[in-house]
């Protein structure tokens, strides 16, 4: 096998409902997808969750992500191929842009359709071909909203879904008032918070209200690229941390848990591995591989991803070293009014049940991503 075509599609997802963060309120996302093409005729899909704008991170955003892919990691992996031979396993893929520094959303969508590829020829879903053991698992929901009353509309309808898990946004001055609310409303539901990298170390002391409401996690409170004044205030939170937008790779991993466990906090330390965030699934499974040795917990973060992309995350909930259920779902459904499968996901009660099926579970509709958007980049690969 070796890769006969590369190609990028670009298509405008529409949001049932606008989602609300520390950073802004999304409505639309213009959305990447890389398709590869195997000269045994196999195609592969992998989604880039990219937002609007370089908020959450750098180079999350659609342009930083078009320009990396185009310019920079798809000729790389084309002339890896010309040079050196077909790339026919992950190994080889990640080795083939490994030059390039950064990038970390763009190099997940080219692994992500190579995945997609080896399950296909293996004939295995993705969580089987991972090791994967845990088939049903509850899976919680991911609230962003500007007001209170939106709040908790959302969450009682996430609540009478029967997920048993809400994780809601929240800010400087829209924090304690809203844990203290759900709180109240839910006394024995599994709540978090994520404030998206909202307070500074100035105002980090206005989260120690946040340990009278008996939260799962307070998810990155800090800096987009902090570790270490993390590691300090959890000192002083009985709350755990969680780390999200800090945590690149194993390294950083690797770095978090020996300061948490300088400070006597390792305990109090928890991870939220996104796959897109850390460069791909190969590296988010190490992470949770270590974790599970030195017993942080972990759970599976979204981005509002699209139907495919939350199968494949699914799929890596699916592996015995994740803890704690993921934010996949959205209160009302499914998060854009036309999506990119030829099924929906569902989660009755709280609850996903993998599959058998090949790959994700559930098949991507090419002809929908031909009709939503188009193909902004495409290279052909001698044999």
């Amino acid at each position: 096998m070796s890769i006969h075509r590369l190609a990028v599609y670009r298509a405008a997802l529409e949001l049932r409902a606008p989602f609300t963060t520390s950073f802004g309120t999304y409505e639309t996302l213009d959305r990447p997808f890389v398709a590869i093409e195997t000269s045994d005729g196999l195609r592969g899909a992998g989604e880039i969750p990219t937002l609007l704008d370089p908020a959450y991170k750098a180079e999350v955003d659609t342009p930083a992500v078009l320009t990396s892919l185009e310019s920079f990691i798809l000729p790389s992996v084309a002339r890896w191929q010309r040079d050196r031979g077909p790339i026919d396993d992950i190994a080889t893929l990640r080795q083939s842009y490994a030059w390039i520094k950064g990038a970390v959303f763009a190099k997940s969508g080219v692994e992500a359709a190579m995945w997609d590829i080896l399950a296909q020829r293996a004939g295995q879903p993705l969580w089987q071909l991972w090791g994967g053991e845990r088939r049903i698992f509850p899976v919680g929901v991911s609230i962003g909203g500007k007001t209170l009353p939106q709040i908790l509309d959302l969450a009682e309808r996430a609540v009478a879904l029967g997920y048993s898990r809400l994780k809601v946004k929240i800010w400087p001055g829209f924090d304690d008032e809203v844990a203290r609310a759900l709180r109240t409303r839910f006394p024995t539901i599994q709540l978090q918070v994520d404030a998206n990298s909202a307070y500074t170390r100035e105002n980090w002391r206005g989260l120690q209200a946040l340990d009278d409401f008996d939260l799962l996690l307070v998810e990155q409170p800090l800096y987009d690229d902090d570790i270490f004044l993390h590691s300090e205030i959890s000192r002083e939170l009985r709350t755990p941390v969680c780390l999200d937008e800090s945590i690149h790779s194993l390294r950083d991993a690797q770095t978090a848990a020996t300061l948490w466990e300088r400070n006597g906090a390792l305990d109090r330390l928890i991870i939220n591995i996104k796959p897109p965030r850390v460069s791909g699934f190969d590296e988010a499974i190490a992470i949770a591989r270590f974790c599970r040795e030195r017993g942080i917990r972990t759970w599976i973060g979204g981005m509002l991803d699209s139907a495919w992309g939350k199968a494949m995350n699914l799929n890596l909930n699916g592996l015995a070293e994740i803890d704690l259920p993921g934010d996949h779902f959205s209160p009302g459904g499914p998060y854009f009014v036309e999506d990119i499968t030829e099924t929906a996901l569902a989660a009755p009660d709280g609850c996903f049940s993998l599959t058998d099926g090949v790959s994700a579970g559930i098949a991507f509709d090419w002809p929908r991503l031909e009709r939503m958007g188009s193909v902004v980049y495409r290279q052909d690969l001698s044999a």
